[in-house]
């Protein structure tokens, strides 16, 4: 028998991002998908800024510091942008169209005085966060007013107010048992009183705990958002989010690479993360951790294609549909650093150093293999860090001296094969070798992350795109 006392409200999360939100169209489609599905749910929007504002902003700061003389000319293209989206969307004569036109001036003014700030203090990572969060603030407010004059009740909420983070200011982390306690101690009420609102929710930033200064999120930090928001209120309602993108789901490759790729119609959380990390920019690893901690399935929608029934779902159930690996995917441009030396083995915490020399500057770790004789240690960084992690290595105490030879490869590509498959099917790691090797593509290095739902292989960058293919050949097409 099914307890109704305990049944939980439906709650839908519809998170826009700025791909969606371009121009007047595109805000009228979002309407439209909201007033599709109002009648079905309650719902909870998350909106991004529009489509190249945040890199507007950001090179206003940057201007900003420089005392460069584009500054205004930044700031009335921001204004245009925003004031021909209002005059195009909402009657003039209504007083949603007032209130937006006050909304853009206060805080377009509010950016100019920022913009003098910055002049006189010098460059600082808060102020930064502060002038891009201007972004989110514009087009959610706008949204806001544009569904009330549908005669769909909407309110304004800046996400500030809701969700706190740690101060690390650009990429921030949520602090999820401080947020989730302040969105049940003020949101929740507000919810349960008026179940015709719909509630507009600025994405992308926060605010710390402390001196509530307001923090972004990073990359994806809109995504996060609706996930932190879902995460928060499901404990009072039965919460789903929809991520509406400009692509119809998750793939089991990259199109760009393979012909024939196919949508993954259902797939887990853990399985979600590895593509995420490795080389699938659809969602933010971080974005997945968070709905999986609150058991909150998700799906992924094409924002340009309504009707169809082709989207991803995201559960934390690990579906066996006959498909040992899921997803062959790649990140295409690494470099590969291999520290050897005798004396590794019996210097202790020798990987611990190395590893606290490169997170005290900031270097992420994509890959790391060592050899069963402890002499030699390899791993994967971003392209990009290669020369700055040459200069921490070579000048370093430790590994800067004789004892250690540092050899770096700028031109390597890591393939990944993903799936439950690799957990629980013996021999996928044989295959790789064999169908690569069969194939004269030469595999470098290797590596399985401790979920074991993934096997990468480090190979030459020439080799990428033909070693993605053949693999997808043998284990997927």
């Amino acid at each position: 028998m099914i307890n109704l006392t305990n049944m939980k409200d439906p709650l839908i999360i519809m998170k826009f991002g700025g791909s969606c939100l371009r121009d007047v169209r595109s805000y009228r489609k979002t309407a439209e998908i909201i007033k599709k599905h109002i009648d079905k749910s309650r719902l909870l929007i998350v909106v991004s800024a529009m489509k190249g504002i945040t890199d507007e902003l950001i090179n206003f700061y940057t201007k900003s510091c420089r005392e460069d003389s584009d500054c205004e000319m930044i700031l009335k293209n921001i204004n245009y942008i925003h004031r021909d989206v209002i005059d195009k969307l909402i009657d003039s004569e209504s007083i949603e169209y007032e209130r937006s036109i006050s909304f853009l001036k206060k805080h377009i003014e509010e950016l100019t005085q920022l913009g003098y700030v910055i002049r006189l203090i010098r460059p600082s990572p808060d102020i930064q966060d502060l002038i891009i969060s201007y972004g989110e603030k514009l087009s959610t407010f706008i949204l806001t007013q544009y569904l009330n004059t549908m005669g769909i009740k909407s309110k304004y909420f800046p996400s500030n107010e809701l969700i706190l983070t740690d101060d690390n200011f650009g990429n921030a982390l949520p602090l999820l048992d401080e947020t989730e306690t302040l969105i049940n101690k003020v949101f929740v009420p507000i919810l349960k009183s008026d179940p015709d609102l719909t509630s507009c929710i600025t994405g992308f930033f926060a605010s710390t705990k402390e001196d509530k200064k307001i923090t972004t999120l990073g990359r994806g930090g809109t995504d996060l958002t609706a996930a932190i928001i879902a995460y928060s209120l499901r404990n009072s309602f039965d919460t789903k989010v929809i991520y509406w993108k400009d692509v119809r789901g998750l793939l089991d490759a990259d199109p760009k690479i393979v012909k024939k790729t196919s949508l993954l119609k259902q797939i887990s959380y853990v399985e979600a993360k590895e593509l995420a990390f490795f080389g699938t920019k659809v969602l933010h690893p971080l974005c997945l951790d968070v709905n999986e901690k609150g058991n909150v399935p998700s799906e992924i929608r094409s924002f340009d294609d309504l009707e169809s029934d082709e989207f991803t779902t995201i559960t934390k159930e690990i579906v066996k549909n006959g498909k040992v690996i899921k997803a062959i995917t790649s990140l295409y441009k690494l470099s590969m650093v291999t520290i050897e030396g005798d004396t590794m083995i019996p210097l202790s915490g020798t990987a611990a150093k190395l590893f606290s020399l490169l997170g005290d500057n900031n270097i992420d770790i994509v890959f790391i293999s060592q050899s069963s004789s402890e002499n030699n240690l390899t791993f994967g960084i971003n392209h990009e860090d290669s020369k700055k992690v040459s200069f921490l290595l070579r000048n370093s105490d430790l590994f800067g001296k004789n004892w250690f030879r540092i050899k770096i490869n700028n031109d390597i590509s890591l393939v990944a094969v993903i799936g439950a498959g690799v957990l629980y099917t013996p021999g996928i790691a044989g295959k790789v070798f064999t169908t690569l090797g069969n194939n004269n593509i030469n595999i470098l290095a290797i590596a399985q992350g401790s979920s074991e739902l993934n096997f990468t292989a480090i190979i030459e960058r020439k080799d990428c795109v033909k070693a993605i293919n053949i693999l997808y050949d043998t284990f997927i097409s």
